[in-house]
């Protein structure tokens, strides 16, 4: 799933560290995130202002039920 451009960054995270399993951001050029760590967080943040870098890539999450918190975060 790829994200949407983000208005709220802080309704993201929130919803991101609700989720049961991990959450990676991969960017294009094979970057991965793990949003719920703190350290990948602070990087993901300071990425934000680049809303090319955040549509092109895309949200894995290891739990299936995490793809519907996110869902009004992320294209389908």
């Amino acid at each position: 799933m790829r994200l949407r451009q983000l208005d709220n960054y802080m309704d993201f995270m929130t919803a991101v560290q609700g989720c049961d399993g991990e959450v990676l951001f991969t960017s294009e050029e094979g970057d991965r995130l793990d949003l719920r760590s703190t350290f990948c967080q602070y990087l993901f943040a300071s990425s934000c202002g680049d809303k090319d870098y955040l549509t092109k890539g895309k949200i894995l999450c290891s739990a299936e039920a995490d793809y519907a918190r996110l869902a009004p975060y992320l294209t389908f």
